[in-house]
């Protein structure tokens, strides 16, 4: 733990760095990020994750940026009415929402990129991230006939938090001078948690699979 905090404590400081022009390197970098992230403990199909980057190139094949995540998901729990009514060629049928479930999650990551030397305008790419995240899961309870303890699903609200790594892989395409569109595809491996009584901890898988997009603009 005390290695991979010494290690965000390191890119904090090199992205603040780099954006006060400070670093003798060759360019300092903004990225920004949109796409999907499927998180395994999580129920549904994924969500959307965006994303903000500063950082430097060290050279045309190396640089370094840490970068700020978002991801948000929910979903509502129905209960459905044993009637239905069908009138002409329509069908309805009466529902109840009894609550609704979030989950927040929001990484900070410290990144390695390395651009494979290729010929033409794309070119391969990979990347490491290390981190820390801070996950917020909420229950917004419509029917207040249905006490907590009684969901099925919780009650596993609260705050988690945790470190964790994301491998990463895909193509650089150069659109101008200092602009870049990147295509990625990567795989979080980060697990949070929070402490329960009794000495247990409560976890939340957040590993999984993400595929997107980002545009990185050079001369910051």
């Amino acid at each position: 733990m005390k290695k991979i905090a010494i290690i965000l404590l390191a890119g904090a400081s090199m992205a603040a760095s780099a954006s006060a022009g400070m670093l003798p390197f060759a360019n300092s970098m903004l990225t920004l990020k949109g796409g999907y992230y499927n998180p395994s403990g999580v129920k549904g199909n994924g969500g959307l994750l965006l994303g903000l980057g500063v950082g430097n190139a060290v050279d045309d094949m190396v640089s370094l940026s840490l970068g700020l995540e978002y991801f948000g998901k929910s979903f509502e729990e129905k209960q459905e009415a044993d009637t239905s009514s069908t009138t002409g060629i329509t069908t309805t049928t009466m529902v109840k929402v009894l609550y609704e479930h979030k989950v927040t999650y929001l990484p900070l990551w410290a990144s390695l990129n390395i651009t494979i030397p290729a010929g033409g305008a794309i070119k391969p790419f990979v990347g490491g991230d290390l981190g820390w995240g801070l996950a917020k899961v909420s229950y917004d309870y419509k029917d207040t006939t249905i006490a907590a303890d009684k969901i099925t699903q919780g009650p596993d609200d609260g705050f988690y938090t945790g470190f964790g790594w994301r491998a990463r892989g895909g193509a650089r395409i150069g659109l101008g001078m200092r602009s870049t569109l990147l295509l990625e595809a990567s795989y979080n491996g980060t697990t949070v948690a929070r402490e329960e009584d009794g000495g247990w901890e409560r976890e939340l898988d957040m590993s999984g699979i993400g595929i997107g997009a980002a545009i990185e603009l050079k001369g910051f």
